[in-house]
């Protein structure tokens, strides 16, 4: 059976969502103080990685108003419920599950206008009220910022592990900070920066150009005392021929530079 928002009423019992949570597998939060960094590519091309590499993945959107997962991985589905009345999460691809609220939208342009109890309670029943299967992975995309959303799934799982992906602009930056503190006021662990967009790739020679002060970030690092996991450029031929394919880069570029840098990080995880 189909499910919709008035669906998500059910009561969620402590035990029940412990014992879901137990069988998540290794959990990562994908994380910015700032949007439009890439938190949502690098959480689908990650989760392409290890599906394709025989890894049981389980992928979470918790971005409520403005969820891109679906589009980001090309997908159009509607959520069903099971007999027992749990979500399914829908299968993007062979070992990968997904669950975003974009799939309860009859419009890709409708807007979810929840406010703070409203939200707390969707992202507990995404997370514990859905039949996730037996998973070796779980990533969670989160909206940008020290919001409702990110609180709440670090008080509801409290093994995660965060991914802060960062630029190197200044202000960019500066948000992070502040995501960071929040994350270390939370008690959450992290376990590094992912710098996205370190270089722009020129599509005629394949040579690459610093697009901030490469020393930005290094100082960041220093400052906030975490590893720098990943430097990946910006390909743009690379994201033309994702957009074309309507394939996740990883999918679209298996050769490329940049995802060789994302299947290294994947590897380390």
């Amino acid at each position: 059976m189909t499910t919709t928002f008035g669906d998500l009423g059910r009561g969620l019992k402590q035990k029940e969502l412990a014992e879901v949570v137990a069988k998540l597998g290794r959990k990562y939060l994908i994380f910015s103080g700032k949007g439009g960094v890439g938190k949502t590519t690098l959480a689908v091309n990650l989760a392409f990685i290890l599906a394709k590499a025989g890894r049981r993945v389980g992928l979470l959107d918790i971005d409520l108003h403005g969820p891109d997962l679906a589009a980001a991985l090309y997908l159009k589905a509607q959520l069903k419920a099971d007999e027992q009345g749990r979500l399914l999460p829908v299968m993007a691809a062979p070992n990968l599950w997904v669950m975003t609220v974009q799939y309860l939208l009859n419009d890709v342009n409708q807007a979810v206008m929840w406010r703070g109890p409203r939200k707390i309670r969707a992202i507990a029943q995404f997370l514990g009220e859905t039949a996730w299967p037996e998973l070796d992975y779980f990533l969670i995309d989160a909206p940008p910022g020290t919001g409702d959303e990110t609180l709440t799934i670090i008080n509801l799982i409290k093994d995660l592990s965060a991914l802060v992906v960062v630029t190197g602009h200044p202000l960019a930056l500066a948000d992070a900070h502040k995501a960071i503190n929040c994350l270390k006021q939370a008690n959450a662990k992290i376990k590094g920066l992912v710098e996205n967009q370190a270089l722009f790739i020129c599509p005629d020679c394949r040579g690459g150009t610093p697009l901030h002060d490469p020393e930005n970030v290094k100082t960041f690092a220093k400052e906030t005392d975490l590893p720098i996991l990943a430097r990946l450029p910006f390909d743009p031929m690379s994201a033309l021929l994702a957009e074309k394919l309507q394939k996740p880069i990883a999918e679209a570029s298996p050769d490329s530079a940049l995802t060789a840098i994302l299947r290294d990080l994947a590897i380390s995880l």
